[in-house]
């Protein structure tokens, strides 16, 4: 699993065996900077390595894995999920029962009179209930609707809006000020919606797992994981 261990090796391996050098494999329990007035909720499972800076909340029986970096004014709900490597920057709200993966960096947007973005909420990002955040994905200022879904490696441009139940697919990137109708599926560069009023049984076909179905079900384990160490 991400972030578990620390692992240091020697200068080089020779069929997986050290040449020169020694390897030491022990677990990650130094304490990371903590810097600023944080709000945590006793039951979030932080993990050690993880670096909070500025002013941020952090609700019930959520999870935050190895190497996140959170900076700025940032408040993440409950039941929400924080892989490995994530970086979240400048003033941004995030939902419950949300699932970011691995290496995404989400930001905030950057004021209207300066970048020239209709937003209406400018300089932040806001990410709602039940989305589904995949690998590799940078947004900058974007809006996402409960239950809505970014694909792996995709990115939102400034002010971005992603409406409820709606995919932006693997791969696809928006345009400044790009809106995604609800329950639509967009796809490709720049991305162009391809399907409206798209159904379960589409999204389940697409990711192979129902997102909200899916981020429910790993927030209680979570939970009980928790509970189980109290």
């Amino acid at each position: 699993m991400c972030g578990r261990y620390r692992v240091i090796i020697g200068a080089a391996t020779v069929f997986g065996l050290l040449a020169f050098g020694s390897a030491l494999v022990t677990p990650s329990e130094t304490p990371a900077r903590r810097t600023g007035g944080h709000n945590i909720d006793p039951t979030a499972d932080i993990h050690p390595s993880v670096i909070l800076e500025g002013k941020v909340t952090v609700g019930a029986y959520t999870k935050i894995d190895a190497g996140t970096i959170i900076t700025g004014n940032v408040t993440i709900g409950h039941h929400t999920l924080i892989r490995c490597n994530v970086t979240i920057r400048g003033t941004n709200q995030i939902g419950n029962y949300t699932h970011i993966y691995d290496n995404v960096n989400i930001e905030g947007g950057r004021p209207a009179q300066v970048g020239g973005s209709r937003a209406e909420v400018p300089d932040r990002s806001i990410i709602g209930d039940g989305c589904w955040i995949n690998h590799g994905a940078t947004m900058h200022g974007t809006q996402i609707g409960d239950g809505g879904a970014v694909g792996l490696n995709a990115c939102c441009d400034y002010n971005t809006r992603i409406g409820k139940g709606a995919i932006l697919a693997n791969g696809s990137a928006t345009h400044v000020d790009q809106a995604i109708p609800e329950n639509s599926l967009a796809q490709g560069v720049p991305a162009v919606v391809k399907k409206t009023d798209i159904t379960d049984r589409e999204r389940l076909d697409y990711f192979g797992v129902l997102p909200s179905a899916w981020t429910r079900y790993e927030a209680e384990n979570i939970e009980a994981a928790i509970r189980r160490r109290q």
